[in-house]
């Protein structure tokens, strides 16, 4: 199993835009534009998170990038690894803001609204507390470190619940 700190979290936000989204109720209520069937909803929101997809693995490419005869396990090794992470989620930030903020614009279907606007929100929360942690990480936080390398990913439930909705490429797992 890959360890969170080893993996790009794939439908994500910041704190910040997901305030924003979940005030303006991720673009769900109070619209005038007509609801989308779920095929139509399924397939735009996959393609939102493919085009996401693409830019935030070029961003997560640079993490072990050069690091092939450096063993990342080693305890002295650690806080390069979570100093990089630190850079590529600063430079992911924007990416996945503009990604959930494009996917929270779609209207779903009236009865899965509920479900959309909750994946959203827990998606946004997962996401805040995975970048508090690594930033406390490359800090030298042992605390954090140990959360990190623990083997529960805070997006394998939210991405499995996409994933059973239909939202294959926004529930992928790295």
């Amino acid at each position: 199993m890959t360890t969170t700190a080893h993996r790009a979290p794939t439908l994500t936000i910041s704190v910040a835009a997901g305030v924003a989204l979940l005030t303006a109720g991720c673009g769900i209520q109070g619209v005038d534009a007509e609801a989308l069937t779920k095929p139509e909803f399924v397939a735009q929101a996959n393609a939102i998170c493919q085009a996401s997809n693409d830019q935030l693995d070029l961003v997560f490419e640079g993490v072990y990038a050069g690091l092939d005869d450096v063993d990342t396990n080693d305890p002295n090794n650690e806080l390069l690894i979570f100093t990089r992470w630190e850079s590529a989620l600063i430079e992911a930030g924007p990416i996945v803001d503009q990604e959930l903020a494009d996917v929270g614009a779609l209207e779903p279907p009236v009865e899965d609204e509920e479900f959309i606007e909750t994946l959203l929100a827990d998606q946004a929360a997962a996401f805040a507390e995975f970048t508090r942690l690594m930033n406390a990480a490359a800090d030298g936080d042992r605390a954090a470190l140990v959360a990190l390398e623990s083997d529960e990913d805070p997006f394998d439930d939210i991405d499995r619940r996409a994933r059973e909705y239909g939202l294959a490429v926004c529930g992928e797992s790295d």
